[in-house]
């Protein structure tokens, strides 16, 4: 796995301090096109601290939580002890075969060796069920998140083309949606957020932390609290048989 990939567990406990979770509509929209219920069980795979675990546990699934870091699984035992927390890669998963209903990655599946994970995904996932891609995302209509793109190196960037997504023989698309939402920030919530990703956390010092100020400054002009919306995009599969 790359440098940019394991670089979340360097900083395992502000990525749970500061990162957000997944709004319950798009964890509930992915539930129903995989036609999943309480008592299901599910899989999150890539499952750093547990942004998503929760989200599927409170839907009142049995969750097994696969994550390669151990710094981002313990930081997942503490928030969430009711799920199964398994500390493995996507692309070998420690599990039988056709031993889930379904499987979810969130802010995950770009980091995978898709070459080798999506037939293992489909090896542990049973007949019938099915895969679910979620990524939490910036929304670029806001002005503060457009004076940022530049700064942190997402402007006019998506982490999901379509070329990456699962397709045949082993799964095939079902869906897609987005799912609005916002949440309460400040300049100091921005800055902590964005000084957890892989970009920042591989930057050099002294650079990341000049763009860590420019960024400071900019929000700031907005503002001692604001409103920071949020894109969230959702995509279902099916498995193949």
């Amino acid at each position: 796995m790359s440098e940019r990939a394991r670089s979340f567990e360097s900083a395992a406990a502000d990525y749970e301090r500061h990162r957000p979770e997944y709004p319950e509509g798009a964890v509930l929209w992915a539930a129903g096109r995989l036609g999943l219920g309480p008592g299901s069980r599910v899989l999150d795979v890539g499952a750093g601290t547990g942004k998503l675990t929760r989200g599927l546990v409170a839907l009142g699934f049995e969750v097994v939580a696969v994550e390669p870091g151990a710094p981002m699984l313990e930081q997942l035992r503490r928030a969430v002890p009711e799920a199964e927390a398994v500390e493995a890669p996507v692309e070998s998963i420690p599990l039988p075969g056709e031993s889930v209903d379904a499987a979810f990655a969130g802010q995950a599946y770009h980091w995978f060796d898709r070459e080798r994970a999506l037939p293992e995904l489909h090896r542990v996932i049973r007949p019938g069920g099915g895969l679910a891609l979620l990524w939490n995302w910036w929304d670029e209509r806001d002005p503060l998140q457009q004076e940022l793109g530049p700064v942190v190196g997402y402007a006019g960037h998506q982490p999901f083309v379509e070329e990456e997504l699962p397709g045949a023989p082993w799964f095939r698309e079902l869906g897609r949606t987005v799912v609005e939402s916002a949440e309460d920030s400040g300049p100091e919530a921005l800055v902590s957020h964005f000084a957890t990703t892989s970009m920042f956390l591989t930057m050099e010092p002294g650079e990341r932390e000049r763009r860590l100020a420019e960024l400071r400054e900019i929000a700031s002009r907005y503002g001692d609290r604001f409103a920071v919306p949020r894109q969230t995009f959702v995509f279902a599969f099916e498995r193949l048989s």
